[in-house]
């Protein structure tokens, strides 16, 4: 009984201490002076969604994932017709499209960098297209938007063996 009272202690402190925290970090952010430009992009929501930290069945997805960031994110159309027109240029993304691959989704991978001054800015240098041919094949290539290149692909084909028919 004692472990279960001091693990529901600790887990209530470090709670509270997250939300304190995240109190004294909103104060102290809106009261410097800053210049904020509001930018607007429309793409659907359920397009891309992004979850926190942590949040994706209780595990890390690892570095540059998609399961980081801050809530929904829209992805502008611009940004979206870049990463288009850099798949158009690339010979073995064509390739997979003649084969029958379709583009299903591009995500952002979103870098975020801490000034000295304390200001952060976000830049989504990188971009991940999923590629898929059916139910059988998949092909994910990471592209590097700000250089105009697709850096990697890689193709993963599944087989089923259906045995139920015999």
């Amino acid at each position: 009984m004692d472990k279960k009272i001091m693990t529901l202690s600790l887990l209530t402190m470090t709670i509270l201490a997250a939300v304190v925290g995240g109190l004294i970090i909103t104060t102290q952010a809106t009261a410097t002076n800053s210049t904020t430009k509001d930018i607007t992009t429309t793409t659907p929501a359920d397009q891309i969604s992004f979850l926190m930290v942590g949040m994706a069945r209780g595990r890390y997805r690892g570095r540059g994932g998609w399961n980081r960031g801050m809530g929904v994110l829209e992805v502008s159309s611009e940004y979206t017709a870049s990463v288009n027109a850099i798949l158009e240029a690339d010979t073995d993304v064509q390739n997979l499209i003649s084969e029958g691959y379709n583009l299903t989704s591009i995500k952002p991978i979103i870098k975020s960098v801490v000034a000295a001054d304390g200001m952060i800015t976000f830049k989504a240098n990188t971009a991940i297209a999923f590629l898929e041919n059916g139910v059988s094949g998949h092909a994910v290539a990471r592209i590097d938007v700000e250089n105009a290149s697709v850096l990697k692909i890689v193709l993963t084909t599944i087989t089923v063996i259906d045995k139920t028919s015999s």
